[in-house]
């Protein structure tokens, strides 16, 4: 009886410890992260127009605070020792319209209309904002979006955009940076997308 017990206190000791981030320290509460972005450039607008940033869809197991893991296939999980400062589909929204403005875009880049009547919709679905440790650790980005034609309420253009990090070491802070660099590499491809057009 003792040995058997034994062993299944070993065996919890091992699980914890292979957890890892997943499992918190008592007492210690959860590093908050947001998303930079893109700095200001001189450049004038590059589209004569104006543009408002929707909030981001996302699934139910995105649009909160916490970061998700991707420890198995068809799993999800999240890291018990650090979140986001609001929810996801906020962040990415500030991220990717203080990015936008900075890069001169449009004539004008706002989240909300704020007394501007915009003439196009950027609509954001967040597919994937996660690490993926099925393999070697990865941050991992996937955004569908569309730019919507505000006086027809059609579709000007739409497109997939992805991007992802390996990570080589697991900290709160290595997956904030990854996640982060991912994301601004996105909003860059959108930006470049926008401006051709």
């Amino acid at each position: 009886m003792k040995a058997q017990l034994c062993k299944l206190l070993l065996g919890s000791c091992v699980f914890l410890t292979a957890c890892g981030p997943l499992i918190p320290i008592p007492g210690e509460a959860p590093k908050r992260y947001t998303l930079s972005y893109w700095e200001a450039t001189e450049d004038r607008p590059k589209i004569a127009r104006q543009l408002i940033v929707d909030v981001p869809t996302a699934s139910i197991k995105l649009d909160s605070q916490r970061v998700a893991v991707i420890p198995a296939f068809q799993q999800i999980d999240y890291y018990a020792d650090m979140e986001w400062s609001d929810r996801l589909p906020l962040v990415v929204q500030e991220a990717v319209s203080y990015s936008l403005q900075n890069l001169h875009v449009y004539r004008a880049v706002v989240r909300n209309s704020d007394g501007i009547v915009p003439d196009h919709a950027l609509k954001i679905d967040i597919r994937k904002f996660d690490v993926d440790q099925t393999t070697t650790p990865r941050a991992e980005i996937e955004y569908f979006v569309q730019l919507i034609d505000l006086s027809t309420r059609n579709e000007v253009a739409s497109k997939l955009f992805s991007a992802h990090y390996y990570l080589t070491h697991i900290s709160a802070d290595t997956i904030a940076a990854a996640l982060n660099a991912a994301n601004k590499q996105v909003i860059w491809n959108i930006h470049e997308w926008l401006v051709k057009g």
